[in-house]
């Protein structure tokens, strides 16, 4: 398949030109005929640098509101698929989507020729897409998959907005210690030593500072990068290490509370959109387990999902986990025993919404002060540093 810019013209005479996807020139002047178009000329389009990057979450969720679209009008699937395919921005999707479309034509499942390409339809959407052909609902199940990536898209952006700016004050507040260190405190430092004024501790510890600075800056700054890549590669490879790094930050002040609502959001979003797909309790819960980025929290649903396969309910399971707070096992119990755990998920769904919000800029609003408190008592630090002991000689001068 290639992407073809052409020139046609239609019935009244008009030009109009325009891209589309075909295997060569006889098969695009096919396409055009069928929308009443004549073909005129046309050249393969480049490829784009960067084509075969990956797939944004922005072109997901496009690719599920056109099919669900598509199939609430009732459009057959292999024709709806071929619409996506040539609808679709993305060079590399739209390559997915052609064999996609191969394999349905030539007798697959939908769900079989999305499980061809993994790294782009993940089980869980593979899952809901068969459960959706299982009960004859594949509209639900690609509203039910856009929703969730949007609200993916979202909480991302969240999560964004609360690491990105505490690391940009980090940043700024290293560049201007840094500054202060090589630059500014030695020449003041000079002053006072060349003025033969006292020095107390206070101010020795500055220049032992900013001679760190200046001769070590490369161990100061590389420690912390190196810190850090360690325990990145740590992360990655050993689970034991894993599991306690993530018990120990669900135990931060502030911070920890903040991931865990963001872990148990991405939970009971999932596990929602799971249940309302027509998918039952337990493979929900193992389903959303998957989404979930901290291995305490997995180890709770893993729980939760042992209690239910034993007979227990759902609720007396949640609460065994000692995750949830007591108002969202309170209302998954008026699910329960109301038999209406839809509404239940979305009132779950909404408390979270709202919770995950109110914790990133609540620490957002806590860390901008810390930072703030931080920097000014590295000023304070030089000025009586610096000005103690001129201070100092000034009160031992006899008038």
């Amino acid at each position: 398949m290639a992407v073809y810019n052409y020139t046609s013209i239609n019935e009244k005479g008009r030009t109009i030109r325009g891209s589309m996807v075909a295997e060569n020139e006889i098969d695009l002047e096919t396409r055009l005929k069928e929308v009443g178009l004549d073909l005129i000329n046309y050249k393969v389009a480049k490829a784009k640098a960067g084509g075969k990057s990956k797939i944004k979450l922005k072109d997901m969720i496009i690719l599920c509101l056109h099919l669900e679209q598509l199939s609430r009008a009732g459009v057959p699937i292999h024709e709806a698929l071929g619409d996506v395919r040539d609808s679709t921005e993305s060079r590399k999707l739209r390559d997915i989507m052609t064999d996609i479309l191969e394999k349905v034509k030539t007798g697959s499942k939908l769900s079989e020729a999305l499980s061809s390409y993994p790294r782009v339809f993940n089980e869980v959407f593979v899952g809901l897409v068969a459960a959706g052909e299982k009960n004859g609902n594949l509209t639900d199940s690609f509203v039910h998959m856009a929703d969730h990536m949007k609200w993916t898209n979202d909480l991302h952006r969240k999560v964004k907005k609360a690491v990105s700016y505490p690391i940009v004050l980090l940043v700024v507040l290293s560049g201007v210690i840094a500054i202060l260190m090589v630059f500014v405190v030695p020449k003041l430092i000079k002053f006072i030593i060349d003025q033969g004024f006292t020095v107390p501790f206070h101010t020795r510890a500055l220049i032992w500072t900013s001679e760190a600075f200046q001769n070590r800056w490369y161990i100061i700054f590389g420690i912390p990068v190196m810190i850090f890549m360690a325990v990145a590669a740590l992360y990655r490879t050993s689970e034991p290490f894993a599991y306690k790094f993530d018990g120990m930050m669900l135990r931060l002040p502030v911070i920890g509370g903040t991931i865990r609502k963001i872990n148990l959001a991405r939970f009971t979003h999932f596990f929602s959109v799971m249940f309302k797909s027509g998918i039952d309790i337990p493979d929900a819960l193992m389903s959303a387990r998957k989404v979930v980025g901290n291995r305490v929290i997995q180890e709770s649903v893993e729980v939760v999902h042992r209690s239910i396969v034993e007979g227990n309910n759902l609720t007396n399971s949640l609460r065994m986990s000692n995750q949830f707070p007591t108002l969202v096992i309170r209302m998954f119990k008026v699910g329960e025993d109301s038999g209406n755990m839809n509404d239940a998920l979305t009132n779950i769904k909404f408390f979270y919404d709202r919770e995950v919000a109110d914790a990133v800029d609540g620490m957002i609003g806590l860390i901008q002060p810390a930072l703030t408190l931080v920097m000014g008592s590295l000023i304070f630090w030089v000025i009586a540093a610096v000005f103690g002991p001129l201070y100092q000689s000034f009160q031992n001068m006899k008038f």
